[in-house]
């Protein structure tokens, strides 16, 4: 069965979702199958800029059923909102095309207190996110089925009890916002319930019928809870493990695919090797407008590290990669790409050369500067796995195939 996953090879801010957007046109079903609104997606189409946080990017092609899994932890009112936006943009919903899993937990507004009271060091996006994996983990958490059963506001007038007995540093004056706040929660809650029913039976009856299926990661390999550089990660599996226990079901993905920025870029704390505090650096956030989708925050940026992204080929077996931002690298003279690190931790750099030419928009390989070429191919070599989609730009038709995805 043709079924596909889409995942970032760094720290996220890949190019995931123009890549998902690309796909989703001949997908029957689109999953999202971990994390929350601490994710932001950015598609292009023509002159529409289309943000997505939790919802899937393939509701934008208007084709595919789109599914919230229960690996996901998801807000109300973000997802109400960020709902609210797409179908001002033209997007359509309903409950044959997009459903939420009643497994999938619930991020409220005591969780984003949480997370701006408990998480400063680490440089969370204060959405409330690593808190309510926390509730899931301690088996505290309220999931999409209360909404169904009628109990949600019980459940969360008891669980605002437990947080005021467990957390001394929260404040009387911020307890009672909160349960001031509750009848418009509930009314949101409600408004969602047409969408929340169980996607294990659509996704098998997919299987079944040999539907495409794509799954859609959010972040990058190295926010994995598991995997990534602790504790500065995220609170779910990014990697390709949690499209398993995300979603319910098992699948043998016929292509693996791995998107990787051609220069690496990072968002809050946290080690980062290659990272450049020079105007090169500022160089690269300007030319790649690295500034978060969900945030605004200036992402930091540094060379493209391919021994960092040996790792994540290991631990994903990626058999496809969708190389991105390649027209970012223009002007540079010379670039440093790193293939090992030193004991003491500092990057050991293979010098390659730049090239001048713009190649934005560019669609044809052999027309890419030589250089380029050769950067492109010094990294396909060194990882050992295709670099079958080249992007060039911004646009979804800004995009070289060398190696069909289908």
């Amino acid at each position: 069965m043709p079924s596909y996953i889409v995942m970032g090879a760094q720290w996220g801010d890949e190019g995931k979702g123009k890549i998902v957007d690309v796909l989703a046109e001949k997908m029957d079903i689109v999953v999202r199958y971990q994390g929350g609104a601490n994710a932001g997606h950015t598609v292009i189409h023509g002159d529409t800029k289309y943000v997505t946080h939790l919802i899937p990017s393939g509701v934008i092609s208007g084709r595919s059923v789109n599914i919230i899994g229960n690996g996901c932890v998801v807000s109300p009112t973000t997802l109400l909102e960020e709902m609210d936006i797409l179908r001002r943009q033209g997007v359509s919903f309903s409950p044959e095309n997009f459903i939420v899993s009643p497994a999938a937990h619930m991020v409220l507004p005591v969780h984003q207190y949480l997370d701006k009271v408990l998480n400063e060091k680490i440089g969370t996006t204060v959405r409330g996110i690593g808190p309510a994996y926390t509730d899931k983990v301690q088996r505290t958490g309220i999931r999409w089925e209360r909404a169904c059963d009628g109990s949600f506001e019980e459940a969360y007038r008891e669980h605002l009890d437990f947080v005021e007995k467990v957390y001394a540093i929260i404040e009387k004056k911020e307890m009672r916002t909160l349960r001031d706040g509750i009848p418009e929660l509930v009314r949101t809650v409600e408004s969602l319930k047409p969408f929340v029913r169980d996607a294990r039976p659509v996704l098998a009856e997919a299987v079944k019928n040999d539907s495409n299926m794509l799954f859609e990661g959010a972040q990058g390999t190295f926010l994995d809870i598991d995997h990534g550089t602790y504790p500065f990660v995220t609170s779910s599996n990014t990697s390709i493990g949690g499209a398993y226990t995300g979603s319910g079901i098992f699948l043998d993905f016929k292509k693996r695919i791995g998107i990787v920025k051609s220069y690496t870029t990072r968002v809050g704390e946290g080690p980062f090797p290659t990272e450049l505090f020079d105007e090169t650096g500022e160089t690269l956030r300007r030319h790649g407008n690295e500034y978060g989708a969900t945030t605004g925050r200036p992402r930091r940026c540094g060379w493209l590290d391919l021994a960092l992204l040996k790792q994540s080929c290991i631990i994903n077996g990626f058999n496809y990669i969708v190389f991105s931002k390649i027209s970012c690298l223009s002007g540079l003279k010379t670039l440093q790409v790193a293939v090992d690190y030193h004991p003491d931790g500092t990057p050991v750099y293979r010098e390659l050369p730049g090239w001048e030419e713009d190649v934005l928009g560019c669609t044809d390989y052999l027309a890419l500067p030589e250089n380029c070429r050769r950067y492109i191919e010094f990294a396909e070599d060194f990882l050992g796995v295709p670099f079958g989609l080249i992007s060039t730009g911004p646009d979804r038709d800004h995009v070289i195939e060398r190696q069909p995805v289908f």
